[in-house]
């Protein structure tokens, strides 16, 4: 029996009634298939229930929050996620009913304390607004459309040396503890190239970068999310750390825009694209590759072939327990 009651509906965790010793195995083979090069290790989550710091819901057409189905726009009731983490599923039921003109309920747990983000169209905000005025009993900090309402609504996190105040609408990993050790074994990577400037491109609110800056490295983040890149920028002033943080599309980056002979890629599911062309014109000494998407890092692994960089071995981490996602870490390099 499968440890969530909603399980085949849902279809988030799609490999849940699977062992995981069979998904581990299962997402070695896939990744290696696709790129062509062994798996060097898989580093396993602490958790595999309870371990998701952040969810996000939809109210159906009755009020009650839920996970959208599959490929549909139906809403599948939850009052306990079997992968959330506890001090989510413990606001979950208190919520109530959702009126439709709130389109999602996001919950961000920094582990220990929880925000409630609720986002609607720009022509409801009040109304939401003074919807989520009357959760104040929950006890926990409210916002809508990424302003708070009750309490401040950041999300403040601790990740290798770096305490960062996440504003409502900006990303972070939800794996709290896998995050920790994916971001230290960027900064090893980045520090074994010897870097005498560092390009973070899809920075983020400089999750994998801050912490190479607090090292002393000279680095450029460049990122589009105007939430994330402010968020950057205060936990860089926090810190005394300079840090040159440009608000605009890692996409659209040129060679010659910045000095750099390292680069940290983390781009979106559909992969870095063209840019890691521009990237490599300009011969860093090594590119030190995230991904969420195999499929998309194999598209980048041929791009980056035909520039003469090769990946010669790729590390896991199963950031996404009891799904098809895994991330993935390696480094591209010339030699």
């Amino acid at each position: 029996m499968s440890i969530c009651p909603i399980q085949d509906r849902c279809g988030g965790c799609p490999a849940m009634n699977i062992p995981l010793d069979e998904q581990r195995i299962a997402h070695k083979k896939r990744v290696e298939r696709l790129l062509g090069i062994p798996v060097s290790g898989l580093t396993t989550s602490p958790n595999t229930v309870g371990f998701r710091s952040r969810i996000e819901l939809t109210p159906g057409r009755d009020g009650v929050l839920g996970y959208r189905m599959p490929r549909s726009h139906e809403s599948v009731a939850v009052e306990r996620c079997a992968i959330a983490r506890p001090e989510i599923n413990d606001v979950i039921p208190s919520i109530g009913p959702v009126p439709r003109f709130v389109e999602r309920v996001a919950l961000r747990s920094n582990g220990e304390s929880v925000v409630l983000h609720a986002q609607a169209k720009d022509k409801h905000r009040n109304k939401a607004r003074a919807w989520i005025e009357g959760l104040t009993h929950l006890g926990v900090p409210l916002a809508v459309n990424g302003r708070g309402v009750h309490e401040d609504p950041s999300t403040v996190l601790n990740v290798a040396g770096i305490t960062h105040r996440l504003s409502p609408a900006t990303f972070y990993q939800v794996n709290l503890d896998i995050n920790a050790q994916l971001v230290a074994d960027v900064v090893a990577a980045v520090e074994t190239a010897s870097p005498t400037a560092v390009l973070d491109l899809f920075s983020g609110a400089g999750n994998l970068s801050l912490p190479l800056a607090a090292r002393g490295h000279r680095v450029t983040m460049i990122e589009a999310h105007p939430t994330a890149t402010k968020d950057a920028r205060r936990t860089a002033a926090q810190h005394g750390l300079e840090v040159d943080i440009r608000a605009g599309k890692a996409e659209e980056f040129q060679a010659g825009d910045v000095f750099f002979d390292v680069a940290i890629m983390d781009p979106p599911r559909k992969g870095a694209g063209t840019v890691i062309e521009q990237v490599l014109l300009t011969r860093p000494k090594a590119v030190v590759m995230v991904s969420c998407n195999p499929t998309a890092l194999a598209s980048d692994l041929r791009r980056a072939k035909a520039l003469g960089y090769t990946m010669n071995t790729v590390h896991l981490y199963e950031m996404f327990p009891h799904s098809q996602h895994v991330e993935a870490l390696g480094v591209l390099s010339s030699k």
